[in-house]
């Protein structure tokens, strides 16, 4: 009797822990997102324990994941399939650029879809705990005009219920606005003529090493990233893999990376280079326990033309 209410409870946590939106764990393995990522494997080397795994869910359906940073309160990255379009959705949906939420990161309990961001919402002590909604993009912070930049981009959607869930904070670090208006999207842009519906997208940043803040560094309420980048893995192209990487921050020339991977940036810059070399960027700034892979055996890595 008791061996089989175990079973039953067992059964129960394991299936509320797939249908829910923010995971209870420290992996994407065996959740409804993993198919975003290349041969269903998550990136490795990014585990600490302020990050949070999510599958972003819209209208009851997942879209893409996310791993977002609740020290930060930005996502790290977003892992998703070029065009992809729940088999679900449908042309008579609403479209929805609203930006929302997501309340799981708040309120464990509550539904695992994104919720729209209102006046109560931006009052909630709970909620702005975990993730950034009350920011006003309209001011200035550090003598900067931002805005809320997307990390998979909604261009990159194929119908609009999933354009609309990439409008979510835990989606969209802040970038200065001429960078992610112009030089951010003509990248987007240029891209998009590369991929298909066979490729797997993936989008993240990098934080300063001394870290900048909006509102300012005494008021810390979302961390600003220093460098903003974009990797797609294309099994059936020949090469089958790029990266970009963006000096999306900062009025100086920078150094990123370590001997021969080291780069120089001057602002607002982006450089076409090889997964390999964003994988050792990557891990000269976040110094991580393990080592980095975006793509599981390395997608075959090449450079973007």
């Amino acid at each position: 009797m008791l061996s089989s209410l175990i079973c039953v409870l067992f059964a129960l946590i394991t299936l509320w822990s797939v249908n829910a939106t923010v995971l209870m764990s420290d992996t994407f393995q065996n959740s409804p997102c993993m198919k975003f990522f290349y041969k269903n494997q998550e990136l490795t080397g990014f585990e600490d324990s302020n990050y949070a795994r999510i599958c972003q869910s819209f209208r009851d359906r997942y879209y893409f994941a996310s791993l977002y940073d609740k020290e930060r309160r930005i996502p790290l990255y977003s892992a998703s399939l070029f065009n992809y379009k729940d088999p679900l959705d449908k042309e008579t949906d609403m479209s929805n650029e609203h930006w929302k939420y997501e309340a799981q990161l708040a309120y464990p309990s509550q539904n695992g879809n994104m919720q729209q961001i209102d006046s109560k919402v931006k009052d909630d002590p709970i909620i702005k705990q975990s993730q950034p909604v009350e920011i006003d993009y309209n001011k200035l912070y550090q003598k900067v005009k931002y805005t809320r930049g997307h990390l998979n981009p909604n261009s990159y959607m194929g119908s609009k219920s999933s354009k609309a869930s990439t409008f979510t904070v835990t989606n969209a670090p802040p970038q200065p606005r001429g960078f992610n208006q112009e030089q951010w999207r003509n990248t987007e842009n240029r891209m998009l003529g590369l991929l298909n519906d066979k490729c797997h997208v993936v989008s993240g940043v990098i934080p300063y090493q001394a870290e900048k803040w909006i509102p300012d560094n005494t008021e810390r309420r979302v961390a600003v990233p220093e460098f903003v980048w974009m990797a797609y893995c294309c099994p059936d192209h020949q090469p089958p893999t790029g990266a970009v990487l963006g000096h999306s921050d900062g009025s100086g020339t920078v150094t990123i990376g370590e001997g021969a991977d080291k780069l120089q940036f001057k602002p607002a810059e982006i450089k076409d280079i090889e997964v390999c070399q964003l994988e050792a960027i990557l891990r000269s700034r976040l110094q991580p326990k393990n080592p980095i892979s975006i793509f599981k055996d390395g997608c075959n890595q090449g450079f973007i033309h």
